[in-house]
């Protein structure tokens, strides 16, 4: 696997794709429609998808009934920077990063709205999502963690750009746990994320456990068989990973929430960035 981190420091843009932080030459396709009103076959509006997904200058939602992503919009004024990663909150309200600033993102179009920069000196962060205070309160507070390819998490302040250490994904018998791509946090359902352990990392990516006190990472079972799961979201029981395949596109898998395996729901030739849901997702069909 190759971190988005490595890769941005060798081309001062964010790794992962072909050029994670490039805003040009991204295989992006223009997929179904967007608007809210197109609800098709997610049906009612309770069950409209809150499922996002992007590359690194697009944003699409994910119609979680036929597997299909449609096109949003794209990102504006990052600069020669794409957007790394997304998180969506309790209201919906959505936050994604690049490089070194934190944006507003308006889910209807992709239209994107500065907030700060990053502060002096804080690493890359590879993963980005609320997570509830506390997993089981409805309405409850919630706080925006990062995470970065050495397994070290933060929570990141939105508004001055800070970032304070609150905990590690830890070490298994192959060595330390890396953030290989998301975090996703839903009530009442609990963390995951995709990991990494030991080298080389090209090592297939791990579903992950996530303890919300520590922040340690349990991996299950023997590996996803893909790495570059750069997009993680959940929705009705379901967790979905979003896969840069690199010269071949990009795949939508479903993970197993047991055993971590991987079964691939779509193919296509988007190059997935990240992916974000809201944190008040249904757990539930």
């Amino acid at each position: 696997m190759l971190f988005r981190g490595s890769i941005l420091a060798s081309a001062l843009l964010l790794g992962g794709a072909c050029s994670h932080g490039s805003s040009s030459g991204d295989p992006d396709g223009s997929i179904g429609d967007a608007t809210p009103d197109a609800r098709g076959p997610d049906g009612t509006i309770e069950d409209f998808s809150r499922v996002y997904c992007h590359t690194g200058t697009t944003l699409y939602r994910l119609d979680t009934t036929t597997l299909q992503p449609i096109r949003i919009g794209d990102f504006s004024d990052t600069g020669a920077q794409s957007i790394t990663d997304i998180a969506i909150d309790k209201d919906d309200l959505m936050y994604g990063i690049t490089l070194d600033r934190v944006y507003a993102i308006d889910e209807t179009d992709g239209t994107t709205t500065l907030l700060t920069d990053f502060q002096n000196g804080l690493p890359n962060f590879t993963s980005l999502s609320f997570v509830p205070v506390d997993l089981s309160v409805p309405d409850g507070a919630e706080k925006l963690v990062a995470a970065t390819d050495d397994g070290s998490v933060y929570e990141i302040n939105r508004n001055t750009g800070g970032a304070t250490l609150i905990g590690a994904y830890g070490t298994a018998a192959d060595g330390t746990i890396a953030s290989s791509g998301d975090i996703v946090a839903v009530r009442n359902f609990g963390i995951v994320a995709t990991v990494t352990i030991g080298l080389p990392f090209s090592n297939p990516d791990y579903l992950a456990q996530i303890d919300p006190t520590t922040w340690e990472a349990t991996p299950l079972g023997i590996g996803t068989g893909y790495d570059r799961i750069f997009g993680l979201a959940f929705w009705r029981g379901k967790i979905y990973g979003f896969v840069d395949l690199e010269a071949n596109g990009g795949a939508i898998i479903e993970l197993n929430p047991t055993t971590g395996a991987a079964t691939v729901v779509n193919q296509g030739p988007e190059r997935w960035y990240g992916a974000g849901v809201t944190t008040n997702a249904p757990v539930v069909d």
